[in-house]
């Protein structure tokens, strides 16, 4: 099965079974290690970054065996009560593995921030290093840059639109900022600022997302669009107005697929990520306290798509080693 296939029946899965505010997933295989995960409200079926995590957790279960236990509690306050919970029940086993799946619950493990490290919890989008559990973070900087030149290349314009889940959010912010950059930086003049919510729900709000881009398409020919599962209603409105020569990105995953005017995707192989941290705690493997993850690691980075790679590709490979040296530089500023 390929990783699309993978993603879309995973994701066709928890749409059919998984539409209530408040939901639990369990599979029992092995009696003696349990993974838990705590997913946001709606972030299953996203076709992209939830989806990646959960196929990623899948795989490391085929090769290692444990239990996995899935929730999707309605709010924040149902949340803090279930870790607490767990917590409660962990005690000193080192059976448990639990996963606080983005930086929507940066503020519970802030509250729930256990007195000692526990390096059986994972959380990660997050820059706090003051936990006491094992954390780490994506910095989309150099990525955008990239997706910025890009953008330039395909386009020459003036101007083009950047579109955001939500304010205020790290990766978000990192994004913005670098995808402006290169699109300066290639020969662009600006990039309007656009959020889709001020909460983290713009992430899971793909009509107000299908709304939005039938504003900014007749201003701008490119949206760089980074707000996960509402990045569908973007390309829902391009599959719908096939005359139009305006062009967007993919997020998180490979979701070329989905529209044939997806130039590029920033691809976070988040899946693997969270496989391997879950495979190393199974191997009693002590892992960092905490790590960034950035263009130079490999973990990230933007792919072009195929009916684009012979205008594109060049450009973008020949623009890595800068733009690997211009998210040093923010990041030296930023933190």
């Amino acid at each position: 099965m390929s990783r699309f296939s993978g993603l879309l029946l995973i994701a066709l899965l928890f749409l059919l079974y998984g539409c209530n505010s408040e939901y639990t997933y369990e599979q029992v295989d092995n009696p003696k290690q349990l993974v838990r995960i705590v997913f946001s409200p709606g972030a299953l079926g996203d076709f992209s970054y939830s989806d990646d995590i959960l196929r990623g957790i899948l795989l490391e279960q085929k090769e290692s065996g444990f239990r996995l236990y899935c929730q999707t509690p309605s709010d924040m306050n149902k949340t803090e009560t279930l870790i607490r919970q767990w917590q409660m029940e962990d005690g000193d086993s080192t059976c448990f593995y639990t996963i606080l799946a983005g930086s929507q619950f940066e503020k519970v493990a802030k509250y729930t921030r256990p007195d000692r490290m526990r390096s059986n919890y994972l959380m990660f989008e997050t820059k706090d290093t003051s936990l006491n559990v094992s954390t780490f973070r994506y910095c989309g900087y150099g990525t955008s840059f990239l997706a910025g030149i890009a953008a330039y290349a395909m386009t020459k314009s003036d101007s083009t639109a950047y579109l955001g889940g939500c304010k205020d959010e790290s990766f978000i912010e990192d994004c913005y900022q670098g995808f402006r950059d290169g699109y300066i930086y290639a020969g662009g003049h600006g990039v309007a600022e656009t959020y889709i919510s001020d909460s983290s729900d713009g992430f899971s709000m793909p009509s107000r997302a299908y709304e939005m881009a039938d504003s900014l398409f007749e201003k701008y020919p490119f949206i760089y669009a980074m707000a996960g599962g509402s990045n569908n209603g973007v390309y829902l409105y391009l599959r719908e107005h096939p005359g139009k020569q305006v062009y967007t990105n993919g997020v998180d995953i490979d979701q070329s697929p989905f529209c044939d005017r997806i130039i590029g995707c920033m691809i976070k192989h988040i899946g693997s990520r969270v496989g391997n941290y879950i495979h190393s705690w199974i191997k009693g493997n002590v892992v960092p306290k905490h790590i960034e993850y950035g263009l130079s690691s490999g973990s990230i980075g933007f792919v072009i798509a195929e009916p684009y790679k012979a205008k594109l590709e060049t450009i973008v490979k020949s623009a890595t080693g800068t733009a690997i040296r211009k998210e040093k530089e923010y990041e030296n500023t930023s933190f």
